[in-house]
């Protein structure tokens, strides 16, 4: 049976962020539910394109400090030369950079 995701961070205005696993490509994944007021959707991400892009925001650096928790650093990081699908990200309005990602 697939793990629960687990919390690791949550914002002020009721955003949330979740480490969880993706069960066909047995990765893990960043799922962040936004709040009601914005919606209230799911996005997922692989953790290297979330850190790339959020890594400097408070939900990355909780996300870091969950991959040390949990011994997963090392696994879950992957090198400069570790191929990621990119896939259209949805900017979010904490975000920097508001380019969407190019396939």
């Amino acid at each position: 049976m697939p793990e629960a995701p687990k919390e690791f961070a949550a914002s002020a205005n009721g955003d949330k962020w979740y480490l969880g696993h993706n069960g066909t490509a047995d990765e893990h994944i960043v799922i962040h539910h936004a709040n009601d007021a914005s919606g209230g959707t799911e996005t997922r991400w692989p953790i290297s394109s979330f850190l790339k892009h959020f890594g400097d925001h408070p939900q990355g650096q909780a996300l870091r400090e969950a991959l040390r928790d949990a011994g997963s650093a090392e696994q879950e990081a992957p090198s400069e030369h570790t191929p990621v699908a990119q896939k259209p990200v949805i900017s979010f309005p904490w975000s920097r950079n508001m380019d969407r990602l190019k396939d």
